[in-house]
């Protein structure tokens, strides 16, 4: 029988390595990404990618920059994975911060058409001041359940209403049926904030450290392209200023602290309402017992 586990928490918070330590306790465990931005090929630094093992791990840094990869190819390479390695029983482990990959997940895809190519040209050129008016005054009640700060998701709304006629929370309403049973064992990591801000500064220099503006570099020179996904990685705007304007080091490790900080944030609020029934786990106080317990409930469980 196979079994499920999600692990899920804000950035830095360790969750990458409690999902590795947890995998040692199950027989043929495959720890799935399930982070938006760890898909890209030319994202390792930046995003702080596991080293991965093979065929332990999958789905990281599988996609190339130049692709527009979205929630709904990560379920149809999840489908794959369970497809191919159905015939024998194993253990899911299913990591990573992305929430609408788990909301996928859990609670299944909707169904949306595919937006034309001459929407979504128009909207790439738009900024988010207009998406929110036009919101406003034809679709009001979908901002109150998206973050409208993130362009990216009030871009899809107006895209999906401009292209259907219908708001996307319709769409949202008719989801398919998920990959994942009800049963799976949701495990949510939880840090105190001072420990995670102190996490976040060490990340951050480290990744400055041990090659990331090279590595933006080299994304800039090949295939930056802001309109595709794989540009909002935070960092590698700031890492672009730096190589282009002459800010210092120390202005740009400031700018992408600060912006992991809110990303954290934004993430605690995700969490704060559609992870209300998930384990909150602190991965530096478990002990070995504790590991155990989750494990008894994995094999319980599912």
């Amino acid at each position: 029988m196979n079994q499920f586990i999600c692990i899920s928490g804000c950035t830095a918070s360790g969750k990458s390595s409690f999902a590795l330590e947890l995998s040692k306790y199950f027989e043929n465990p495959i720890i799935i990404n399930t982070d938006a931005l760890q898909v890209y090929n030319c994202w390792e630094i930046l995003t702080d990618r596991p080293a991965v093992k093979k065929p332990y791990h999958t789905l990281y840094g599988h996609v190339s920059c130049a692709s527009n990869y979205s929630v709904g190819d990560w379920v149809k390479d999840v489908s794959k994975i369970f497809e191919l390695r159905s015939k024998k029983s194993q253990t899911f482990i299913f990591v990573g911060g992305t929430g609408l990959y788990f909301n996928a997940l859990l609670n299944g895809l909707s169904q949306i058409p595919q937006i034309p190519k001459e929407i979504r040209e128009f909207a790439n050129a738009q900024d988010l001041t207009f998406f929110l008016e036009y919101l406003e005054k034809n679709d009001p009640d979908v901002l109150e359940k998206i973050d409208v700060k993130n362009q990216r998701r009030v871009q899809r709304a107006w895209e999906v209403l401009k292209a259907t006629n219908k708001s996307i929370l319709y769409w949202q309403s008719n989801n398919a049926s998920p990959l994942v049973s009800s049963d799976a064992t949701l495990l949510l990591v939880e840090i105190e904030r001072e420990s995670l801000t102190k996490r976040i500064s060490a990340r951050v220099d480290f990744m400055l450290e041990s090659g990331a503006i090279k590595e933006v570099e080299k994304v800039y020179k090949t295939c930056w392209d802001v309109n595709l996904p794989f540009s909002k990685a935070i960092g590698a705007q700031d890492i672009i200023s730096y190589l282009n304007s002459g800010i210092s080091l120390d202005k740009l490790t400031q700018n992408i602290s600060l912006k992991t900080r809110q990303f954290a944030k934004r993430q605690r609020t995700w969490h704060r309402n559609y992870m209300k029934n998930w384990i909150s786990i602190d991965p530096s106080k478990i002990s070995g017992s504790s590991i155990q317990e989750i494990v008894k409930k994995v094999k319980g469980s599912n």
